[in-house]
């Protein structure tokens, strides 16, 4: 039987007032399940510090479990049902974690809506951004009146063919100067990661998808958890974009990244 026969569904309007989260809690107490303590259970720590932001994240396996049988398509109508549930999945965690982040924020009840584009539209004076892998996923959200400007990231280390794919198509030839032998999967992992949360930080402002060989490391501190990007040699944004700082930590097989772009000088108009 689907969620939606067993009355999980929750209205368009509903959603759209209240949030993801109070109709995850409905879905919950109808199946009998004490949400509190159940949701509390899901949140995990961001390894990684950033100042007067709210960070929020939390366990997609986690999740998972505790939906059991409710359809995470039911719970929020931006997500289409006829997408895999791992995708579902993954929508419904990253609003959690940024309905949760806004609650730190003491907004509470604030609702992350969608553009055009299907990317997080947040509420007037707030800005933010999304991120989940296989296992985590987590949101950033600070006052601010400029949209953008903060990015975050959360990689598995990539092996394989994902591993051959990032140094074939997101290093440049830059890039590939910090790619020592003895940890080749995790620094390459790290720039893929790094390029992700600056293009989350700059998407607005630069208006497009950017290439990931439009910009490249030019510094690498490993001891310090920091790297610089600048725009490739060739790139259009050489004197529009200041090379800027990304934040990394690795734990527990994983690479996470963040940008905070704020007050930072980085555009040139």
């Amino acid at each position: 039987m689907s969620a939606s026969a067993k009355g999980y569904h929750t209205m368009l309007s509903d959603v759209e007032q209240a949030g993801v989260l109070p109709a995850l809690l409905h879905g919950l107490s109808i199946r009998g399940i004490e949400a509190t303590n159940s949701l509390a259970a899901l949140w995990r720590p961001w390894p990684l510090q950033m100042g007067k932001v709210a960070i929020a994240a939390l366990s997609l396996p986690a999740l998972d479990v505790l939906l059991g049988d409710i359809t995470p398509a039911s719970l929020h109508p931006a997500i289409p049902a006829r997408v895999v549930r791992s995708r579902q999945l993954s929508f419904l965690a990253g609003r959690l974690c940024a309905e949760q982040a806004l609650a730190s924020l003491h907004m509470h009840g604030a609702v992350v809506g969608c553009d055009a584009a299907g990317m997080p539209r947040w509420p007037d004076g707030v800005t933010g951004a999304i991120t989940h892998s296989p296992d985590l996923a987590a949101a950033v959200v600070a006052f601010s009146a400029e949209p953008g400007e903060l990015g975050l990231d959360c990689e598995p280390l990539a092996t394989g063919d994902q591993l051959d794919s990032i140094l074939a198509v997101c290093c440049t030839a830059a890039d590939r100067a910090y790619l020592p032998r003895e940890a080749l999967s995790a620094v390459a992992t790290l720039i893929f990661s790094a390029k992700e949360a600056g293009y989350k930080a700059m998407s607005y402002r630069l208006g497009r998808v950017v290439d990931f060989t439009e910009f490249e490391v030019c510094l690498l501190e490993r001891d310090a958890g920091r790297l610089w990007l600048a725009p490739a040699s060739r790139s259009e944004w050489q004197h529009r974009v200041q090379p800027f700082e990304v934040n990394f930590a690795f734990a527990a097989g994983s690479v996470y990244t963040s940008v905070d772009l704020r007050g930072r000088g980085w555009w040139t108009p």
